[in-house]
């Protein structure tokens, strides 16, 4: 379904706004030139305007994109999703931005596990992606209910993100800032958090893992759990945060 037409139907009864036009992929760099395309999933609460800094980064060749879901930035008015079947079905629908180029994924945080997702439905789909990267995350683990991050206090929930440093302390400072931010934040811890994650055999594509050896929030051995994760080559790098 083309764009239009997936706005249109979103289109709420007399309001004559579409709700959901936004796209769920959008481009930042490169195009149909580009020999492979990085498609980045950020971290709980963020969106597109995470990665762009990564244009001045990366080589001509390489096209860039990014996730941005209902809840934020642009799409701020739209409810953020909480289940993790319904935030992959949403991207998967719009990854023709991502053009013909070969496709690597890159998670940030807790959008590493919708990353490993999409590949796994890809996979499933036959269709190969290049590489898996995660950046400052532990493996898929069950997280017990009495550790969810999506049911603290708002102070509670603060202090969480300040001290696993993914979100600005201009917003973490600002109290009517934060409230503006915190519906997306719940959405997405709740996401993995309630998220299933089922034993299944390794992806076949190659992982690269990076972290920062002084990151209190995910230490070396659950870096290391994402080797169980592929049949292919596991990269870990670590450096300063």
């Amino acid at each position: 379904m083309v764009w239009h037409e997936r706005a249109e139907q979103a289109r709420g009864p007399g309001t004559g706004l579409a709700v959901n036009a936004e796209r769920a992929v959008v481009r930042l760099g490169g195009g149909a030139e580009s020999s492979v395309t990085l498609l980045c999933v950020p971290q709980a609460g963020g969106g597109a305007a995470a990665f762009h800094r990564l244009r001045s980064c990366l080589p001509p060749q390489i096209g860039l994109c990014a996730v941005r879901l209902p809840g934020r930035e642009t799409r701020r008015r739209e409810p953020a999703i909480k289940r993790m079947d319904a935030a992959v079905a949403e991207i998967m629908q719009d990854l023709d931005v991502t053009g013909p180029a070969p496709l690597a994924l890159l998670g940030y945080c807790s959008g590493s596990f919708i990353a490993y997702k999409i590949v796994r439905r890809l996979l499933h789909a036959r269709s190969r992606p290049s590489r898996l990267i995660v950046l400052a995350s532990p493996a898929p683990r069950v997280v017990e209910p009495a550790r969810w991050v999506h049911t603290k206090s708002r102070a509670e929930l603060i202090e969480y993100v300040r001290d696993a440093r993914i979100t600005a302390d201009t917003i973490l400072n600002e109290e009517d800032l934060f409230k503006m931010f915190e519906p997306a934040i719940r959405a997405d811890f709740e996401t993995y958090e309630t998220w299933e994650c089922q034993a299944e055999p390794p992806v076949t594509i190659p992982i690269t893992v990076v972290g920062a050896a002084e990151d209190k929030s995910v230490d070396l051995d659950d870096l290391l759990a994402w080797r169980r994760y592929t049949s292919s080559e596991f990269t870990l790098r670590l450096g300063q945060r």
